[in-house]
């Protein structure tokens, strides 16, 4: 599956760096824009994404209520799992049951972000750069951005940057999203057979691991995928061996009827996530960040695409600000920050605090259910 185009400009108005969820609805956002906009990855695509691989209601309804075409174009897509509810398991006998209003799915992300991809190819008038790793960024008044491996170099006028944990954007423009910021780390594998629910995203709880959870999420064709993430001390270290962690669940006699005749079909891989949830800073002069360059993953549930499309709409929004006042001054894209903070920040500092709050007290779960019942 091929997206890369030729690069038509040398000089860009926008270079999005990072053609993930957060990149590709930047590039849907400013599609039909006029200006002249590269969407840039290091990968070729499909290119794998270690998550959980669910997409909560918030994601897609961004999409859908953004683009008018979102909806026909998602229904056609075949890979992908309707989740109705989540479950928290605190023990065999005791549970919480949460019933989603908004459409959720599990969908294997190198499948979906390759659909989001496929989608600004369709619907954007764009330039497409996959395989084209960012080695160096040089700001300035248009910032040079240049690849070793492809032998070449563009400028832009703003930069938004969309690439992930360890952004080059960021590292570039000497950016500090946050002070002490926090993070997860998270492994995952794919099983089969697995003896649960298939319309229901399953997270274990044990005292032994918190603060931490295991999960369960099926994918359809009988496919699972298993794993568990852990918040990391400020060191960016967690205190178990993760994927001993993970074997040890799946094998736990809690578990043994559950996984009893599974199989396992891939490598249980690691990631990390970038949470949010102290008072950040998301901008500055000729940039803005968003997604998990921005560190906005959820710190309670631990995933981040619903927060990454819609940080990422805010800044196609502010970027035509930009343009229309030819504006790109740390001092004008304040007002990005502040979209950002009344818009998905309050809920991030929110549910940090329910996470150091459950971290320090789990019983705090037990007695939620006991209320629920």
């Amino acid at each position: 599956m091929m997206f890369a185009h030729n690069v038509r400009f040398h000089h860009y108005d926008i270079a999005i760096i990072g053609a993930g969820p957060a990149g590709c609805a930047a590039a849907l956002g400013l599609g039909k824009s006029g200006l002249k906009v590269a969407l840039i990855d290091k990968a070729e695509f499909p290119r794998e994404k270690i998550c959980g691989d669910a997409i909560p209601g918030p994601a897609i309804k961004a999409l859908k209520s953004t683009f008018p075409f979102f909806e026909k174009e998602f229904s056609k897509l075949k890979e992908k799992q309707r989740i109705s509810s989540s479950r928290i398991m605190l023990s065999k006998e005791r549970s919480i049951d949460y019933h989603w209003k908004l459409p959720a799915y599990n969908i294997k992300r190198h499948e979906f972000d390759a659909f989001l991809l496929q989608l600004v190819q369709k619907y954007a008038s764009i330039d497409i750069l996959t395989g084209w790793p960012v080695s160096e960024i040089k700001p300035g008044n248009p910032s040079l951005i240049k690849s070793e491996k492809k032998n070449a170099s563009i400028t832009a006028k703003l930069i938004i940057g969309c690439e992930g944990a360890g952004s080059i954007t960021a590292k570039s423009f000497e950016h500090d999203v946050c002070i002490n910021p926090g993070s997860v780390l998270a492994v995952r594998g794919y099983f089969k057979n697995v003896k649960l629910d298939t319309t229901r995203n399953i997270f274990y709880v044990s005292k032994k691991y918190l603060p931490g959870y295991f999960w369960v999420f099926p994918l359809g064709d009988d496919v699972f995928n298993i794993g568990f993430g852990m918040k990391a001390d400020k060191h960016g270290k967690v205190k178990v061996k993760m994927k001993d962690a993970l074997e040890e669940f799946i094998h736990s006699e809690r578990m043994k009827d559950v996984f009893r005749g599974s199989e396992q079909v891939s490598e249980i891989s690691a990631a990390v996530i970038p949470v949010g949830g102290k008072r950040g800073m998301y901008s500055g002069e000729g940039y803005l960040l968003a997604g998990d360059a921005a560190r906005l993953a959820d710190p309670l549930q631990g995933h981040g695409i619903d927060k990454a499309i819609v940080s990422a709409l805010l800044a196609a929004h502010h970027s035509l600000k930009c343009f229309r006042e030819n504006n790109f001054s740390a001092a004008f894209n304040e007002d990005y920050d502040i979209m950002i903070r009344i818009g998905l920040e309050k809920e991030l500092r929110k549910n940090r605090r329910r996470q150091i709050m459950l971290s320090k007290c789990p019983a705090l779960l037990n007695i939620y259910s006991l209320f629920r019942k």
